[in-house]
């Protein structure tokens, strides 16, 4: 009786045309497909689907990582090198799956270090899920950046944009005003006031005797800033134009610039669900840099692009686990369930590699 041996999948086209072709220099069987021409070793697979597992959701470093697959840890920087640079971006997964966010919209930035200098990760949040539409790694951060940053996310990955929430950066404002000029923007109210503190301690010349009303200026436009109400808002920046001590003070550039940002900071005010400051996407960041920060520095570009996009991968299909009081419906969904893409079949160091024949597939 004729005995079949199993083929591998090819997980370059998929097809089963495949045939036994050697060893690898491990040892590994490696096989060889006949529709393709590609060669690969199962076990090779196994494990660096291992250690992306291990390394991005154990919090391992590349040493431990190694440990526990039987690696050493430069053969682990290498099989996780090898799958970031072949992962597919925050943008091509939003493409691919098609989350349907809420339309309210953050978006901030953070250092990366590169070598001998600095680079911006750009990244936005969904308010509602937490997920992240789109980010992107360069080498400055300017208007230009941001200007194709929300071209992408607008005409590409189609982000159903209803509001946008900034720290008031010049830059994002800009790229704002080109790429979305009809939709509200709410300047985050946190980094508003900390501006203004740090302008009128550091940058405001203060008339001798006078600090007592800076001091109460500062209490009027915190209440103006957490105000409940958009008519409790107006009512305190008229009292706080009017009042003839803060005039006396000296604080006439202060109140004019409050004056000009005042739509900006009460736009949430008309839009519930809009958020005033940036700190969902800050909280974000801040997971993230539980890996980045670990990384202390990459060498390249394009080794910090492969290992951050495995991060945000991960991160979008990790569910929720330590959510509190209002979002406590939250634990156990992942930003992208949240975003309402169903990903309960997916495995998502299998799906990050977009040459693979169904996203389904396990290694």
């Amino acid at each position: 009786m004729r005995v079949c041996r199993r083929h591998q999948r090819c997980p370059q086209c998929g097809s089963l045309q495949t045939q036994r072709k050697g060893y690898t220099s491990a040892d590994k069987q490696r096989w060889v497909c006949h529709g393709c021409g590609h060669s690969f070793s199962p076990v090779v697979r196994l494990k660096t689907a291992a250690a992306a597992k291990c390394y991005f959701e154990e919090q391992a470093s590349y040493r431990s990582t190694g440990h526990a697959i039987g690696l050493d840890g430069k053969h682990v920087w290498e099989r996780i090198i090898d799958l970031g640079i072949g992962c597919r971006s925050p943008a091509e997964v939003s493409i691919e799956l098609q989350p349907t966010w809420c339309g309210y919209l953050l978006v901030d930035s953070d250092t990366i270090f590169v070598g001998s200098h600095q680079e911006k990760l750009l990244l936005c949040g969904d308010v509602y899920s937490q997920d992240i539409p789109h980010a992107a790694l360069v080498q400055f951060e300017g208007a230009k950046e941001w200007g194709q940053f929300f071209a992408t996310l607008k005409d590409q990955v189609k982000y159903p944009i209803k509001g946008l929430v900034a720290d008031g950066d010049p830059a994002i404002e800009a790229a704002w005003h080109k790429v979305f000029p009809a939709v509200p923007f709410q300047l985050c109210v946190l980094h508003y006031e900390r501006n203004l503190k740090g302008f009128l301690k550091y940058r405001f010349t203060q008339k001798p005797g006078y600090w007592r009303e800076t001091e109460r200026f500062l209490a009027a436009v915190h209440w103006l800033l957490y105000a409940d109400q958009l008519g409790t808002a107006i009512r305190y920046f008229n009292a706080i134009a009017n009042d003839p001590g803060f005039q006396q003070a000296g604080l006439v550039e202060p109140i004019a610039n409050l004056k000009e940002r005042f739509p900006q900071l009460v736009t949430h005010h008309n839009f519930p669900g809009l958020p005033r400051t940036t700190n969902i996407i800050e909280g974000i960041i801040s997971r993230l840099d539980t890996k980045i920060t670990a990384s202390k520095s990459y060498k390249h570009h394009n080794t910090a692009w492969a290992t951050l996009k495995l991060l945000i991968m991960r991160y979008r299909f990790k569910p929720f686990e330590a959510c509190q009081k209002k979002n406590k419906h939250k634990n156990g969904k992942s930003p992208l369930q949240l975003a309402g893409a169903d990903t309960s079949n997916i495995n998502w160091v299998t799906f990050s590699q977009p040459q693979e024949p169904s996203y389904k597939a396990h290694f």
